[in-house]
Formats: structure tokens, sequence, C-alpha cells
């Protein structure tokens, strides 16, 4: 009995020893732990996150979740990845002392590292020497781009990135053949660091003649003219970057490479060489999917490349949905006219089958694009349209003279847009701005029989906040005036809002005036306003908490702020090549006094709401 009490004893005091520390016993009997959180003591330069971000180990993000067992191999290098980092940043002691395991409950534990940073080596001086002397025209534009600075912290990074960063500088002003070196001498007692950067300038080059390799059915005219640079002029690595991209955006090519022959000849004309590889002129695209909105859906696309030569490209485009039916070509010329000019013709016949109305349209649409900067795009052209309202599913004392079954419209107007896009991917922003201007006017210069202007504005925000995802934000406002003998504008044309894509509480087109049916009437003005946290979980998913918030109203420029309608709600995104598919609910906070619908709305699409 003693014997048994003793081993019993002996087995408690072992579970005991050093809370969360498996000893070699407990490591044989039970489970290794899981570690819930990460804690770093004396941590003051850097932020926990980035810490985090160069360990293997990582912390269970959710309580529910699944974590991998603490591996103790893995702990000891993560440990002398922590110090590596902490001398890469100048930290030359810097030195962990001790970690620690504490126990939380059932498996897991908070791990706890103890850091000693110490101080931190500062740049002393900066000496610059270009061409051998100290001071002259280039010194404040490579002291601007250098990355060490006199006062500031040293680090190993930074050191490495002089040469690269001064000769990218230089080649962009015309002298791709400068050399650069850097050196340094390092006190570490007194942790001061002395950096010497030594630059001969070489000659000022000029682009010389350009070779172009791989094509074969495209005009090697037509690669030329893409370019941003001549032969003679002077050498600019910018004008390199800015022609790549403008042969990639012909959709001629899935390869092209510009390359500076800077080895091959020693004079101040630059050869460069152009190899691209080209894509398949025609292409043929089917897909089909399914929305809570537009229900099951599908659309095949046909595109023709370089179509009949000079870059041209021919589309023709069908979709068919519970919500629209169109056919549309498209044709795209390059260099209309003028270098920088675009010219899209887009023409066709689409059917709207919208909540309250049917609309049957035939339109053309010729617009003149011109890529004023990197990230400004500005459009203008005329738009002509032919309207027949097939059928309007309001109630009869709803409907106005404007609106009745069967009304034909034609409207001819001018439009003009701009667009400004900074964003790191199109097709889910995690970084960046977004905005979007479109103003049309019609009347009767134009030989419309609608008389009208309308307004849009929209600006979207993506702010990452890691590791804990993307805030992201929209604002949207429209409004449409009548002109003219114009009373009212017919339903097609007016503003709806409410769906997966707006005021995500409610049912798609029915936030704002309804009939007494709870018909959406559509309006002259209209205001949303949206934000997002989107919060990564494991692998490709990624959860959504978002606040929207918006109406529409019956007079032009009307914003009565009191009658904005707020929803609040949750989603799931399951990121895929194409967009991430999107599930969201959404719950009406201020429902209005009509019970037409549910104050819960389940929403599923695919790509992000903005």
């Amino acid at each position: 009995m003693n014997k048994r009490l003793c081993r019993f004893f002996a087995g408690v005091a072992v579970f005991l020893i050093v809370p969360g520390v498996p000893s070699a016993l407990s490591a044989q009997t039970a489970a290794p732990p899981v570690v819930r959180f990460i804690r770093f003591v004396g941590l003051k330069t850097f932020d926990a996150g980035r810490l985090e971000k160069i360990m293997e180990t990582q912390a269970k993000r959710f309580r529910w979740g699944r974590g991998a067992p603490l591996d103790e191999t893995v702990l000891r290098h993560d440990l002398e990845r922590i110090e590596k980092f902490y001398k890469s940043q100048g930290f030359y002691d810097a030195r962990v002392l001790s970690h620690r395991l504490i126990r939380l409950g059932g498996r897991e534990v908070i791990l706890e590292i103890t850091l000693d940073e110490g101080r931190p080596v500062i740049v002393d001086r900066v000496e610059l020497l270009v061409d051998g002397a100290e001071s002259g025209p280039w010194h404040d534009d490579l002291r601007a781009v250098i990355p060490l600075k006199q006062g500031r912290r040293f680090t190993t990074p930074d050191f490495d990135d002089t040469d690269k960063v001064v000769r990218r500088f230089l080649s962009l002003w015309g002298y791709p053949r400068a050399d650069v070196w850097t050196t340094g001498t390092m006190d570490k007692e007194a942790k001061k660091a002395h950096i010497q950067v030594h630059v001969t300038l070489g000659p000022l080059c000029t682009f010389g003649p350009v070779r172009v390799e791989g094509n074969r059915r495209v005009e090697t005219g037509l690669i030329l003219r893409e370019l941003t640079f001549r032969p003679g002029d002077r050498y600019r690595a910018k004008a390199l970057a800015d022609s790549l991209k403008r042969l990639m955006d012909l959709k001629l090519f899935t390869f092209v490479d510009i390359q500076p022959l800077l080895e091959e000849s020693h004079e101040t004309a630059v050869p460069v060489m152009v190899t691209v590889k080209e894509a398949k002129s025609q292409t043929v695209r089917l897909g089909a999917g399914y929305g809570t909105e537009d229900q099951l859906r599908g659309r095949i696309g046909y595109e023709y490349r370089n179509f009949f030569g000079e870059g041209r490209t021919l589309e023709l485009d069908a979709k068919a949905s519970s919500l629209v039916r169109f056919f549309e070509g498209r044709l795209a010329q390059p260099h209309f006219l003028l270098d920088p000019f675009r010219l899209t013709v887009s023409g066709g016949v689409s059917r709207e089958m919208q909540e309250s109305y049917e609309n049957e349209q035939y339109y053309l649409r010729p617009q003149v694009a011109w890529q004023f900067t990197e990230h400004w795009l500005l459009n203008a052209g005329p738009n002509v349209e032919a309207n027949r309202l097939v059928d309007v599913g309001l109630s009869p004392t709803a409907i106005r003279p404007s609106d009745q079954k069967g009304e034909e419209y034609y409207i001819s107007s001018l439009v003009f847009g701009a667009t400004y896009q900074r964003v790191d991917n199109l097709l889910d922003p995690r970084k960046g701005v977004q905005l979007f201007q479109r103003l049309e006017w019609g009347g009767t210069p134009t030989g419309s029989e609608v008389a009208f202007v309308k307004l849009g504005l929209e600006g979207r925000s993506y702010l990452p906040v890691d590791p804990l995802g993307v805030l992201a934000f929209r604002a949207k406002w429209g409004s449409i005036a009548e002109l003219e003998d114009t009373t009212r504008i017919p339903i097609f044309k007016r503003y709806f809002s409410g769906g997966s894509t707006s005021v995500r509480g409610y049912p798609y087109q029915n936030l704002g005036p309804l009939d007494e049916e709870g018909n959406p009437l559509g309006g002259l003005t209209l205001l949303e306003l949206s934000a997002e946290w989107r919060v990564p979980l494991k692998s490709s998913w990624e959860g959504v908490l978002f606040f929207d918030t918006g109406n529409v109203f019956e007079s032009r420029y009307e914003l009565l702020w009191d009658q904005l309608r707020s929803t609040v709600g949750a989603g799931l995104r399951y990121k895929t090549p194409v967009g991430p598919l999107r599930l969201d609910v959404g719950y009406q906070i201020n429902p209005p006094d009509q019970d037409f619908f549910n104050r819960y709305q389940i929403h599923l699409s695919i790509g992000q709401a903005f």
C-alpha cells in the first residue's frame, strides 16, 4: 500500500514540475501541448506580430480551431531566428534570455519568450563620393534615396540594398552603366557605424537599336509602336517598365521581356532586346454560376485578338440569367487618331427582368479612352439606346404615365467618365484606393426624348491591418435631374438599392420607395456607405464583419440622413482564381414601417461586395 501511494505522489510531482513543460516521463504518457498565445517579455522596438511571422511555431488563431502540437526542435530554431533577426536590425547584443510554457487548460499553453534587446547600432555618418567628389549636383538626390540615414538605426537589409537602390535611381536618369559599391566600419562598443557609398557615374546613355524576337503573327511595327522610347532617346529605366505594361495590355502575348543589352555593347547607345511569346489569336470562354439574386446564370464569350492586324480586338459576349439576357459585340482599336487614345465600340441588345419592370434595349456606345497616367483613365463618348418597357410590375395606383407597359424611349446622351485605381489586386483588393466618376447628359441638343443629367461618384479604400486582415470602406452617391420638358425619369433609368453589393440587409432592389404591394419604385438620389473587416481564417477561408447604410430618395439631390437604413452582418469567403466565393448574412437595424420582407437576408455570390 505504501509503495502504491509513493508511486501516486511521484506521478503528481512529475506532472506539476514547471507548469506546461513536459518532462521525459509525461512526454511518454501525455500529448504535447498546443500554443494558444505567444507572449514576448522585454519587447520594445518591434511589434509582436513581426516576430511571430519569422517563427514556424504558431499560436492557434481561434479557440475552436485545431493547432499543431509544439515541437521543441522547431521552437529552438525559432529562438535562434529571433536572435538573427535582431542582429540584422542592428541589435548585435540582443539575446533570448529564456522561454517557458504557462498552462492554460487542457493541452493549451502560453509560450512566453523573454528578450534582452540591448542597444542598437546607429549610423553615425554616411559619406557619399560621386566620381571621387564629396559634393556636387547628384549628392542631394542620392542621399534622399540611400536607405541608410545618419542618426537612424543600422540594418543589414538597408546596407545590402544600398547598391541596388542607387543603381536603379541612376538608371532612371540615363546612367545604366553606373558603378556603385558600399563599405562601412562599425564600432560595436560605441554602437556607431560609418558608411561610405562610392559612385562612378559612367557615361550618359541613350537607347540604341531595338531587336524583337518571338513574334510570328503580330507585326514587328505594332510592337515597336507600343514602346514608350525610341532609339536616340535618353535612357530611362521607367520607359522599359512602361513599355512592358503596354505590350501586355494588348492581350496579344502570354510573355513579354524587355532587356537592355549592357554587356553586348560598351557604347553610350544601349541596345534593347524585346522578347515576346504570342497568345492564341482566338479564345472561346464558357461559364456558369449561381447567385441568390440572378439564380442560375450562363455565359459564352468569343475573343479574336489582332483582328485584321493593328492590335484590334473583337469580342462577342452573351449572357442569360433570371435578371438579364444580352448579346453584345465590342471592337477595340488602340492608337485611335493619336497614340494615347483607344476607341472601343460596343453595341447589342439586352432584356432586363428586374423586380418592378422588364425593359428591352438596343444600344450603341462608342467610347474613346485615354490612359492619362498609370492609374488615371479618362473616357468619353456618345450613348444611343432604344428602350421599350415590355412589362411593369407595379400596383395600378403606383404606375405613372412614364412607366406604362409598352412605352418606348429613344435616349441619346453624352457620357464622361474618370477612373483612378491603385490597388494590389483588382479581383480581391487588400490595399489601395479606387475612385469612379460617371456623368451622363441627354436632351434636345443630342436628340434624346428624355432630357436629364445623371452624376455618379464612388470611392473605395482598402487598409491592411496585418495580421488581423483588411479594413475596407466604400461610399457611393448618385443623382439624376430632369431637364427641359421631362417631368418623370423612366423607371429603368432610376436608382435602386439593396442586395449583395449594396445594403446587404435588404433584398435585391428593395431599399427605397415601395408601392403598397412592396414593389420598388426607384428614386432620383442614392447614397450607400459600407465598412468591412475581412479577417483571415485558415487556408483559403476568410471571415467578414460588415456594416452597411444607405437609401434611395424620390427627389433629385435629396439627402435625408434620418431616413438612412442600416444593416450589420457577417459572411464567409473562399478564395478562388476568379475571385472569392461569397456568403453574407445581413440584419436590418432600423427597418421601415412596411413589413414586406424578413429582417434577415442571405446573399450568395462571387467576388467581394466592393
